[in-house]
């Protein structure tokens, strides 16, 4: 049993799942989860970074964020959650695509994985729009690639259901 043996939704799927992968990496290591441009001052940062550079002088600052709000540190939380589930359920489709393709459990769990990946980074993402406030307000591309990833990774975990359930395609 291998690859060529498996069905087009556990491809596809497989497919997502590295998309997914490969855009929450960033949406976390990118510090633009907001971004500021004034007159003044620009300012940008993401989950565990920051940065500030004010215009009159030309100097950047950039330093991890600490004692951060509640919020923060619960998005934070949740987004890395979301990863590493998102992580899981590629090394479970790969095992099943290239290992065991009739273990069915296998299959199951690689489902549950992605949606639960999915809620994580979408509970992440609304924990953080709905308490940041100033300039952590002014969402940027970071804050857009998470959104995307969970939304790829609920896609995922459809085909993988489908597959689970033998639908053929």
């Amino acid at each position: 049993m291998g690859f060529g043996e498996a069905s087009l939704f556990a491809k596809i799927g497989f497919v997502l799942l590295i998309i997914a992968f490969i855009l929450q990496l960033l949406g976390i290591a990118l510090p633009y989860w907001y971004s500021v441009d004034k007159d003044s001052y620009d300012a940008y940062g993401g989950l565990f970074r920051g940065c500030f550079e004010i215009a009159s002088s030309n100097k950047k600052t950039c330093d991890r964020m600490k004692n951060v709000a509640d919020y923060w540190a619960a998005t934070q939380a949740f987004e890395l959650i979301g990863f590493f589930l998102v992580v899981g359920a590629l090394i479970l489709s790969i095992i099943v695509l290239f290992i065991k393709s009739d273990m069915k459990i296998l299959k199951l769990i690689c489902w549950i994985l992605c949606f639960c990946a999915c809620g994580f980074i979408i509970v992440g993402i609304i924990i953080y729009g709905a308490e940041a406030e100033g300039i952590y307000a002014e969402f940027s591309g970071a804050f857009a690639i998470t959104i995307i990833a969970g939304i790829i990774s609920l896609a995922a975990g459809v085909l993988w259901l489908l597959d689970w359930m033998g639908k053929a395609m």
